[in-house]
Formats: structure tokens, sequence, C-alpha cells
């Protein structure tokens, strides 16, 4: 009798990350404003594209189901953009190792009167465009 065991438990486990690539993965507002956008790139990529809310804003707490295109791996930069205007941005995020991203947590109602300094680990803010607020 042949035994095929290890052969398939090897298989599995040299395809177990090709196919978490693949995976469905949530994007959750941490924020205490409803989120007016949510752009999605792979990290250090150019630009951020089209807003993936059409159908509305998401409100703080709420999450948004996402499959990421085959090939495109596991790491993303998320951009939300609040019902004030401010940016909070999440970079690098794994969602094969984290299945839901949560951004803008710590986010400020109110948009700071100087740029604050990057946060480590819980996103970045974007300045506030020049000329607004002085």
């Amino acid at each position: 009798m042949i035994r095929h065991g290890p052969f398939f438990l090897a298989l599995f486990i040299l395809s177990a990350p090709a196919h978490a690539q693949n995976e469905p993965f949530r994007i959750a507002n941490g924020a205490p404003l409803r989120a007016t956008a949510l752009y999605l790139v792979r990290s250090g990529g150019e630009g951020w594209g089209r807003n993936l809310l059409p159908r509305g804003p998401l409100a703080p707490g709420a999450a948004l189901s996402m499959r990421p295109p085959e090939g495109a791996g596991c790491r993303f930069d998320v951009r939300l953009t609040l019902e004030d205007g401010q940016d909070v941005i999440r970079r690098d995020a794994d969602v094969c190792a984290t299945r839901v991203v949560v951004v803008g947590e710590g986010a400020r109602t109110a948009a700071p009167s100087s740029p604050a300094p990057p946060q480590v680990g819980g996103g970045d803010r974007l300045p506030p465009p020049a000329g607004e607020g002085e």
C-alpha cells in the first residue's frame, strides 16, 4: 500500500502562503469619525487609485471585507479619508498575517494645528494641505 500522507502534507505547507494571499481580509475604521473614502495600494506603490467606498461612508467601528487580486501579495498601504477631511494612513499592513486591519486608531477629531510626527505602528497622518488652517 502506498502512503500519500507526507506528500499531501508537504504540498499543503508549500502552498499555504500563496493561498493566504488570496484570502479575504477586512479593513476596519478605528477612527471616531465616518470614513468617506478608502484607498488601498500595494506597499510602496505609486498613487492611491480609486475610492473603494462607492456605496457611502464607513461608520466608526465598521469594517469592509476585501479580497486582494491574484498575485497582489500580502503587504498594503491603506488610507482612510475621514468626514472632517483628515487622512489616516496605515503603511505596510500584512493582510495575510492580520485578517482585520484597523486604520485610524488614536485619530483626533480635529486637524492638528501643526503636523504631527509619524506614529510608529499605528499609522501615519498626512499633514493638512498647505494654506489650510493658517
